[in-house]
């Protein structure tokens, strides 16, 4: 098989370079592997575009969560033929990594190239988020508050640290604007919202009965998020690996979610990376499905 591989660099701070080149090195032993290094999302983006005419049967993509959400996007922008035996292959190298649990993915170098190198993939699951995708999950309101307050360098350098911190100064001072949402004919006020694809969260903690390759995406609102209640979330989180369990979140299985920002626009985190602020948001199933190869 012939393999494009593209890791990036800005990723947990360039640290797993040599991680990266000894699965290569794996790989290579079998397969054709054309390896890119990127240090930006426009040298990404005309590696991606390029895919049909090298004809590849992988890209593989090293990286955080989302640099897998970034190349689906460029695959769809470029209007992507996802024919039955292309697949997408992920090599954990960023902050999170979320996938890396909704995959099973191992850390161990031959496994993971083993994975990578295998037909072993199902059919993901994606969702719009106005014209965009994504393939884990969307937060609006506080979560996103904190993704936006990160400094990209200060990430690379503190690692999963930083979202501690800096989820630590939000619960202290925790400001809520309401968001005003439209589900399942039904129109709701809350703080927060996660519409999750993925079984995870913040790392390795699970919280949801779903996953990337489920045709089920939920929806959590939390009408008034306060200190006391995001303690006990963390709580049914740590303990239970599931939110619904809580009477005061309200749970959600629908596939056309609309939104509106009340006094202020709408903070918005697609795969743990910033999106940025509307005014109004719109979530809905999307018709696109990419096979991504899983752990045996």
């Amino acid at each position: 098989m012939k393999f494009c591989l593209i890791y990036n660099k800005k990723s947990a701070g360039g640290r797993k370079t040599n991680f990266i080149k000894k699965i290569l090195y794996e790989i290579r032993k079998q397969h054709k592997v054309d390896f890119f290094e990127t240090k930006s999302e426009n040298q990404a983006s005309e590696i991606i575009k390029n895919i049909p005419k090298n004809q590849y049967n992988r890209l593989l993509l090293a990286g955080g969560d989302g640099s897998v959400s970034f190349a689906i996007n460029e695959l769809i922008k470029n209007n992507f033929n996802f024919n039955k035996d292309f697949a997408i292959g992920y090599i954990p190298a960023g902050t999170a990594n979320i996938l890396q649990a909704e995959l099973g993915m191992s850390k161990n170098i031959k496994q993971i190239a083993k994975t990578l190198t295998s037909n072993n993939f199902n059919k993901s699951n994606l969702m719009k988020i106005n014209e965009k995708h994504f393939v884990l999950m969307a937060g609006l309101g506080w979560d996103a508050q904190i993704v936006q307050s990160i400094n990209s360098s200060i990430k690379k350098i503190m690692g999963k640290l930083i979202f501690g911190i800096k989820g630590l100064q939000k619960f202290l001072f925790m400001k809520n604007n309401k968001i005003k949402i439209f589900i399942d004919n039904e129109t709701i006020y809350a703080d927060w919202v996660l519409c999750t694809n993925s079984k995870y969260y913040a790392g390795h903690h699970s919280i949801a009965k779903t996953n990337i390759f489920d045709d089920k995406v939920v929806t959590y609102i939390f009408e008034n998020l306060n200190r006391l209640k995001l303690l006990y979330y963390i709580y049914l989180v740590a303990i239970y690996g599931n939110l619904e369990k809580s009477q005061s979140v309200i749970t959600k299985y629908d596939d056309n979610i609309k939104f509106k920002g009340v006094n202020s626009k709408i903070p918005v985190q697609i795969d743990g990376d910033n999106f940025g602020n509307f005014k109004e948001v719109l979530i809905s199933k999307s018709e696109k499905k990419i096979n991504i190869l899983k752990s045996a």
